[in-house]
């Protein structure tokens, strides 16, 4: 089971990263606040820029993170709440949030300019094409390893999901069986669509890095602020559809649902 407080890390970068795109990127494309946007010039440019590359990678790691939660409850299924709780949870807010804040740093190394688009919109991007190709070069490896160890850690968690599934044969245990099998589904199916995304954006970085389609930059960032967002929204959504201790843990938060007493009992050994 995933501990609960684990929860609240992709909620807030999921959350940051919609702020970002529709108030750094979408609302000054259709030229909603143009002035106020041409106003705070480079501020607002490098403001966004560094946002934006900052929660893209604050994004792989939330999702590296959530496939190491459920791997290590695999692994260490004894110490896995302790290892998701209290002081230890602040090495996962750290491993989270400051690569992707330290890397955006270097987006303060070059300078940024607003363009005018057919909308009376603005859209910021770098004036040096050199540095945006080592940027997205490097976005693309970062992104190809992320996409790996997703694929490898769901792959070891489903393996042994149904490896749990088959070693359930008596028929007295066919309840267990089909709750393992359930989350085999689930995991099947949340793991597909959070690599599918994931795989999205690395051919997007691709594309552009390449230049196979001769994709001019703020079309790029247009796919992939709606890919980002798609991202953002759905992670919440997938986690409150196959967490049955986020529900659970939410409704009783909301006082829907009241906290069951565990009663004390004794261990009861079974010989084989």
């Amino acid at each position: 089971m995933v501990v609960t407080d684990f929860y609240s890390l992709p909620m807030v970068t999921q959350t940051g990263t919609l702020l970002n795109n529709y108030l750094g990127a979408m609302l000054p494309k259709w030229g909603w606040g143009t002035r106020v946007y041409l106003f705070l010039d480079v501020y607002y440019a490098h403001t966004y820029l560094y946002f934006a590359w900052a929660s893209g990678i604050c994004q792989a790691m939330c999702v590296s993170l959530l496939a190491t939660n459920r791997v290590s409850a695999i692994l260490f299924p004894s110490k896995h709440s302790r290892m998701w709780t209290s002081t230890r949870l602040r090495i996962a807010i750290a491993i989270q949030f400051l690569p992707g804040l330290f890397a955006g740093i270097a987006t303060f190394f070059n300078e940024t300019q607003l363009y005018r688009n057919s909308k009376n919109g603005v859209v910021p991007r770098f004036k040096s094409e050199i540095f945006i190709g080592v940027l997205f070069g490097i976005a693309g490896l970062f992104l190809a390893i992320v996409c790996i160890y997703l694929i490898l850690a769901y792959c070891y968690l489903l393996f042994m999901l149904r490896k749990s599934s088959n070693a359930i044969k008596s028929s007295h245990f066919a309840k267990s069986r089909a709750v393992i099998k359930k989350k085999e589904v689930k995991l099947f199916i949340m793991s597909s669509i959070t690599v599918t995304i994931q795989i999205s954006i690395l051919v997007l970085v691709i594309i552009y890095a390449t230049s196979l389609l001769n994709f001019p930059l703020d079309t790029f960032y247009l796919c992939y602020n709606a890919i980002s967002d798609l991202y953002a929204g759905i992670n919440p959504y997938l986690l409150w559809i196959f967490s049955d201790s986020l529900r659970k843990h939410i409704f009783i938060r909301l006082g829907l649902k009241k906290r069951r007493r565990v009663a004390s009992s004794s261990v009861v050994t079974v010989n084989q």
